[in-house]
């Protein structure tokens, strides 16, 4: 894998809240098909690295180097649904023409997603099923996904994940985890 350019590259990334340094610089590249796994204490800058990887973030200094055309896809670890009055808008406001809005449909159905539910009054393991959905529907070239099972409960989690090892076999995944050997 190493001989292709990396789809994400982080060169000397560091990031400072308040004085105190939370990433120094951090090097790592991302290749295409690899599983990365960011697993450590609560408050050690998990989310905060991932959110660098999206672009969501700015680092406070190094430079974070993205494949040129590379779609990524970012699972927060809490869902802003703004104001759309269903998870099925939720879930579709993001596609264009070029997305398969069938296998969106199918992501949705398949999670078990309550489309014309009030994303407001959903349930956090449902929430968090209509945003796996969101994420997955455009068909990234790297996922980025913050504790996809957190707010599930044990039986839910299992079903979620034999479901998500299907839709991701082929996919790069970076995600956040608790558990070692989610997917």
């Amino acid at each position: 894998m190493a001989s292709q350019p990396p789809i994400l590259q982080l060169d000397r990334v560091s990031l400072t809240f308040g004085g105190k340094p939370l990433l120094a610089e951090l090097t790592c590249a991302v290749h295409a098909g690899e599983r990365i796994a960011l697993v450590g204490r609560n408050g050690s800058g998990k989310s905060t690295l991932m959110k660098i990887m999206a672009g969501f973030v700015e680092a406070s200094s190094g430079e974070v180097i993205r494949a040129r055309k590379a779609a990524v896809s970012y699972l927060s670890q809490t869902p802003d649904f703004g104001s759309v009055p269903t998870a099925e808008a939720y879930i579709f406001e993001e596609l264009t023409a070029t997305d398969d809005i069938s296998r969106a449909r199918q992501l949705a159905d398949g999670l078990s997603v309550k489309l014309h539910a009030n994303p407001q009054t959903l349930s956090g393991g449902e929430a968090r099923r209509a945003a796996l959905a969101k994420t997955l529907a455009t068909e990234p070239d790297l996922l980025l996904l913050d504790e996809p099972t957190s707010e599930m409960d044990n039986k839910t989690e299992m079903v979620l994940l034999g479901h998500l090892k299907k839709i991701i076999e082929d996919k790069t995944v970076v995600l956040v985890t608790h558990k070692y050997t989610m997917l």
